[in-house]
């Protein structure tokens, strides 16, 4: 597991719809944490709470507080009467759906929080080659209406734009001259395949964006009442952290999380880097691996949503208890903790991480060589983005595969890097 410093203790909290939880992790040893008053389980009574219990459990005190937003994120998502911004879809497709239902999301909990669509004609393929131009007389109208909405969350999605993000580009830039402050989502932000997927993906970032702002002023604003150097991280789908700034303008990237982090935690209480964790879910066990200390982790369908999104999510297969046992190349574990304390484990020992997920053409070995290198490279810097100590990066993950029904040579490419912590973003 990470190394998280011997004489600080560190805070992890997980976000329930009706009550925050918290845990301090102080090297092997795992403190779960009461409210200072029953009253108090709200997220500014259990952090001030898990503050004093850091404080007297370790000589260095607090270092920092890693929040899962995940299930406060779902449980706004798919509850109808939820207070969420609306949000306007724009699509840049070579034509429009000509029927209704391959319009809209077949995700119902997707589209409801779609309050207008638009089609723009455009897009690239997945190579970046250019299906069609760009309408810009279409975008023209597109953006004079969105005007006249009042609508300001607006998300938008390219065929190819993981490719070639160009037309989303000049869509988005287009919408910021006409409505000045509006909240644009970019399906090439996240890569990944499937206009499906990446659509849903941009409207969940949209839909969630303001709430994920009020939850991370209110961590911040406690963070600043209490005594020490606090610093704040917000866990990942792929069980890593990122700094708040990242997420406030990618707040997908913290939809759930919480499988991740309790598959952690529970390798952490047990002692092991490599294991198969049991959990149960809905009553029926299900399995998740952690390997080198990290959750393993897919773009996958969030329980109750009904549609994949692009983000990385953890892995897990529902499978028979007799069958997990025997097919087990590394040990399995059945954690005993509550679930709430396995994903505080898991959140107060995240590392920095990062993921990629796109498309490209090689003619060669040395091309391919070169296409891993450079994902690698960004995808390194996009986790010193999100908190990784300078030096102490490394690749986690890294595959390369033929993508099916395209030309020779396409391959899809995935890139997972981890870090350890930066301590010098400390606040001071």
């Amino acid at each position: 597991m990470p190394a998280q410093g011997e004489d600080v203790a560190h805070i992890g909290v997980t976000l329930r719809p009706h009550r925050a939880h918290a845990a301090v992790v102080h090297g092997a040893t795992v403190l779960p944490v009461e409210p200072v008053a029953p009253a108090r389980t709200d997220l500014e009574g259990v952090i001030a709470a898990a503050v004093g219990v850091a404080l007297r459990a370790a000589p260095g005190g607090a270092g920092a507080v890693t929040v899962d937003l995940a299930p406060l994120l779902l449980d706004t998502l798919v509850r109808p009467e939820a207070e969420v911004p609306p949000v306007a879809v724009v699509r840049i497709v070579p034509r429009a759906a000509t029927d209704p239902a391959l319009a809209r999301s077949p995700a119902e909990r997707v589209e409801r929080r779609i309050a207008r669509r638009w089609t723009v004609a455009g897009g690239h393929d997945l190579l970046g080659n250019e299906l069609s131009p760009l309408d810009r007389d279409g975008l023209a109208l597109l953006c004079e209406e969105l005007a006249g909405t009042g609508i300001r969350h607006v998300a938008i999605v390219a065929a190819g734009s993981q490719a070639r993000p160009a037309h989303e580009r000049e869509v988005a830039d287009a919408i910021l001259a006409a409505v000045p402050g509006a909240r644009i989502s970019a399906a090439s932000d996240y890569g990944g395949q499937g206009l499906v997927a990446r659509e849903a993906t941009v409207v969940i970032d949209s839909a969630l964006t303001a709430l994920t702002e009020r939850v991370l002023d209110r961590c911040e604003r406690t963070l600043a009442r209490l005594p020490g150097s606090l610093e704040l991280r917000v866990a990942r789908g792929d069980g890593g952290y990122s700094t708040p700034s990242r997420i406030r303008v990618t707040p997908v990237m913290a939809f759930g999380a919480t499988d991740s982090l309790e598959l952690c935690g529970a390798a952490h209480l047990a002692g092991l880097d490599d294991c198969r964790v049991l959990l149960a879910r809905d009553g029926r066990p299900v399995a998740g691996e952690v390997r080198h200390g990290l959750a393993v982790v897919r773009p996958a369908e969030p329980p109750g949503l009904g549609t994949e999104l692009v983000v990385p999510m953890a892995v897990l297969t529902a499978v028979p208890e007799a069958s997990l046992a025997d097919s087990a190349d590394v040990p399995v574990i059945r954690p005993d903790a509550p679930p709430h304390v396995l994903a505080c484990v898991g959140a107060a020992i995240s590392q920095p991480a990062s993921w990629l997920d796109e498309v490209a053409f090689i003619e060669s070995a040395a091309e391919l060589d070169h296409v891993r290198r450079e994902a690698e490279e960004r995808a390194t810097a996009m986790v010193m983005a999100n908190g990784a100590a300078p030096g102490s990066t490394r690749v986690a993950e890294v595959s390369t595969v033929a993508v099916p029904y395209s030309p020779s040579g396409t391959i899809r490419i995935r890139v997972r890097v981890a870090g350890s912590p930066d301590t010098s973003l400390a606040r001071r």
